[in-house]
């Protein structure tokens, strides 16, 4: 599947690259500003860095089911009224939780890390689905994700273990005397490309987990039985009633055969006892009187 998820996803970047890129950045340079510029007040900082996070999510989503040009007013959608207080009290709500498995000890990360993925669906939730409550978006969120971890796990780690890889051959090749210099330069200009674009990328990944399972989910929920082998109907649904069609004259004849009884005797012309000519409407012998 995740040869899949990266496939769909390098298709629906390359229909809006570099206006995606760009409200990505915009979307990373506002949250990190907010949480400078609220320093002091830290619930303000958090709140206004979720918005932007579940608005960015939304961004990512729409390009990837759609394909259609983002516009910048999109990163502001969660801060109308009515939106603002449920997508940060879900998220809250998420961070808490998270917040509360790290502090087990010495396995507490990696409860947090497999939260993480758990709630992977929380931002999409919160903005798609007015029905569920904020609080019960986790639940959501890890009844859909059940199944999928790993692979949203090792779709997040590759690319870092690409850019370590990449990162390893250059500076072996940056140790060559002269020739040195230019693989540095090129390891430079290609990691700062890749944190760049890494957003971005991570952004249109987790939008594809999203819709690539619920698709899945909403395809084994609504199964039908083949047409060649029909369900069985229900006790309680009325039967219908076969129509019969009246029969032609060879098949009532061989629907309803004749008895098997042997058909009567030819009356006989002669008298069986003396002999005597009979005719066809006689009962008795004209000759001797015997009861034909």
């Amino acid at each position: 599947m995740v040869n899949t998820i990266y496939q769909k996803s390098f298709n629906a970047l390359t229909k809006r690259p570099f206006r995606l890129w760009g409200i990505s950045l915009l979307g990373a340079l506002l949250g990190n500003l907010a949480g400078i510029g609220f320093a002091g007040i830290l619930a303000i900082g958090f709140a206004v860095s979720w918005a932007l996070d579940v608005s960015l999510s939304m961004i990512f989503l729409k390009a990837y089911q759609t394909g259609e040009e983002p516009h910048t007013a999109a990163l502001f959608q969660t801060f109308t009224k009515g939106r603002f207080l449920r997508v940060v009290g879900g998220m809250a709500w998420m961070a808490l939780w998270i917040f509360l498995w790290g502090l087990i000890p010495i396995v507490g990360p990696v409860f947090a890390c497999i939260r993480t993925y758990e709630y992977r669906f929380v931002p999409y939730i919160l903005a798609t689905r007015d029905e569920v409550k904020p609080t019960d978006a986790l639940r959501v969120s890890k009844e859909e994700t059940h199944g999928y971890k790993g692979q949203m796990f090792w779709a997040d780690v590759i690319p870092v273990l690409f850019i370590l890889a990449v990162t390893l051959v250059f500076s072996l090749l940056g140790a060559i005397p002269y020739l040195g210099v230019l693989f540095r330069l090129i390891l430079a200009l290609f990691t700062i490309c890749y944190l760049l674009f890494l957003n971005l990328f991570y952004g249109i990944q987790h939008a594809a987990f999203y819709v690539e399972i619920q698709g899945m989910k909403a395809a084994s929920d609504g199964f039908t039985p083949p047409q060649d082998t029909p369900a069985a109907p229900a006790a309680d649904q009325p039967q219908p009633t076969p129509q019969v069609l009246p029969l032609a004259p060879a098949e009532s004849s061989a629907a309803h055969p004749q008895s098997d009884s042997p058909a009567p005797a030819s009356r006989p012309k002669f008298c069986p006892i003396c002999g005597a000519p009979i005719q066809l409407d006689e009962k008795f012998c004209t000759g001797c009187g015997h009861r034909l």
